[in-house]
């Protein structure tokens, strides 16, 4: 009888995997549980910006979920709780994602409601400084009579001189940008987007995955340090750094269950954030470009994976 691999979530690195669906076939008996649908994160705000049409990236056809909800986790007894309720597994991959803080409406996990929302709205209030809320704003702006964006500081894990001049370019565009922190209460205008970051879900320390309020620890090989059965993917692992690493993860999951291993290393990734028409800026660690050949770049990226799985 072949063990029985549960895949949870469809995470961009669940979708690396999947597209070895038919080899795992051969090992296993792959159930699925989560949505047929999720948006490419890398992409959305292009969508909001006028500059791509779509940024949904669709499950494979063949593949009908058992259930599309976890509700509980019990590693000890190799068991998850869905909606149609309990589904033994004898390997498990997580690819559900963190969470928002909980500011206003989270940009995590990205819906096609919230999507919808964000491009159907005349103000919006984006709560954060960093790469996300500094890419929302600039995306916004465009299709907004009002974006306020609310931050300390502008790109702070990038040199300071690009900080400012990304600020300027803010302005120039015609958001508000208030520099200080939100306090939960402030009076504001429209919708209220939460560009903080990501944190923990619950479920992760209540089923033992992880220490209250932390990210899940994963050996070099992406399982679990206790529960070896277990494989945790994306913005779930302590030791990825989301977008790329994502991605990455997948790949690297899906070498372990075809037999084919190799020890994963974090490396710095490439990112690339929309800013004004027609230009993006490309951060590599500290290093930077801003200009009109990263906003081809991110372009014929961003296209070619949402074309890959639409």
């Amino acid at each position: 009888m072949k063990p029985r691999l549960v895949l949870v979530g469809l995470g961009h690195g669940q979708l690396e995997i999947l597209e070895h669906l038919d080899a795992l076939n051969e090992n296993y008996e792959v159930s699925y549980i989560g949505g047929r649908e999720a948006i490419y994160t890398g992409a959305f705000p292009q969508v909001i910006a006028g500059e791509m049409e779509s940024a949904t990236i669709q499950l494979r056809h063949d593949v009908i979920p058992i259930a599309e909800r976890l509700i509980g986790l019990d590693p000890d007894a190799r068991i998850v709780e869905t909606e149609h309720g309990q589904v033994g597994y004898d390997l498990l991959v997580l690819a559900t994602g963190a969470k928002s803080r909980g500011l206003g409406t989270g940009l995590k996990p990205m819906t096609s409601y919230v999507l919808d929302d964000i491009i159907n709205c005349d103000a919006v209030t984006i709560v954060g400084g960093g790469k996300a809320g500094v890419e929302l704003a600039f995306a916004c702006i465009r299709q907004k009579q009002r974006v306020t964006l609310y931050a300390r500081d502008i790109l702070p894990e990038l040199p300071r001189h690009v900080g400012r001049q990304m600020a300027r370019r803010l302005v120039r565009s015609g958001v508000m940008l208030i520099l200080t922190s939100f306090q939960p209460g402030t009076q504001t205008e429209g919708l209220v987007l939460d560009a903080t970051g990501v944190v923990p879900d619950d479920f992760w320390s209540e089923a033992g995955l992880a220490d209250d309020g932390a990210f899940i620890d994963t050996e070099d090989d992406l399982r679990h340090p206790v529960y070896r059965e277990i494989y945790i993917t994306g913005d779930m692992a302590a030791r990825l750094n989301g977008g790329v690493d994502a991605v990455r993860s997948g790949r690297h999951v899906a070498r372990q269950l075809l037999g084919t291993p190799r020890q994963f290393k974090s490396r710095t990734s490439l990112n690339i954030l929309l800013t004004t028409p027609g230009r993006a800026l490309l951060t590599f660690g500290k290093l930077t470009w801003h200009g009109r050949l990263p906003f081809w770049f991110k372009r014929h990226i961003d296209r070619r994976y949402v074309k890959r799985f639409e």
